[in-house]
């Protein structure tokens, strides 16, 4: 079966980026916590530079769909979103979806 993966790209904003990458360390652990295989990248150059990549991968739709529900019923993630949102450390640039191509 073909991993999935959700992509996230943000650009911190100015002087932010500490303040973001913690808030990144925060989600990292909540996210793992409920069985998301999570990885962070940054961009050096390119289309978007200085921007980070934070990835969800899952191994299967099935999986998707359970890490999905669970999320939903997060407190802490609940909380967490909600304190983000009050205080914005990065702009969302791009938002996908991907699955594993098996050739």
């Amino acid at each position: 079966m073909a991993a999935i993966a959700s992509i996230s790209l943000w650009r911190p904003r100015d002087g932010k980026l500490p303040d973001f990458m913690a808030r990144v360390a925060t989600a990292k652990k909540i996210h793992e916590r409920i069985g998301g295989k999570v990885r962070v990248w940054q961009s050096t150059f390119g289309g978007q530079p200085m921007s980070v990549g934070y990835v969800i991968e899952s191994e299967s739709w099935e999986a998707f769909g359970q890490f999905g529900a669970k999320l939903e019923q997060d407190s802490e993630w609940q909380q967490f979103w909600a304190d983000a949102l009050q205080n914005v450390t990065a702009d969302l640039l791009q938002n996908s979806v991907v699955t594993e191509t098996p050739l």
